[in-house]
């Protein structure tokens, strides 16, 4: 029995054929990942919830309007424009 050993160009274009199916796949898995994601944010929208303009004014125009009664709060009251942002928790 006789083994024949495969010729330098045979083991070379066997190479080429791997290496050529290795990219399809990684190709085809950053474009399917790609349309994944996107097809995500399209569907959830870019933040995950959608808002609107005016439950934001409504929201702001309240905060701002409100003094808190909470005798352990830190905040004194004062007489700002609602500019600033508070990171206290009512």
């Amino acid at each position: 029995m006789l083994v024949r050993m495969p010729s330098a160009a045979e083991l070379l274009a066997a190479r080429a054929r791997r290496v050529t199916a290795i990219r399809q796949r990684v190709i085809a898995s950053v474009v399917a990942s790609f349309v994944l994601f996107w097809s995500v944010v399209a569907w959830n929208g870019s933040t995950g919830a959608a808002t609107s303009t005016a439950e934001q004014a409504t929201t702001a125009e309240t905060t701002t309007s409100t003094e808190s009664t909470d005798p352990y709060s830190d905040e004194s009251p004062t007489d700002d424009d609602g500019a600033s942002l508070s990171t206290s928790q009512s």
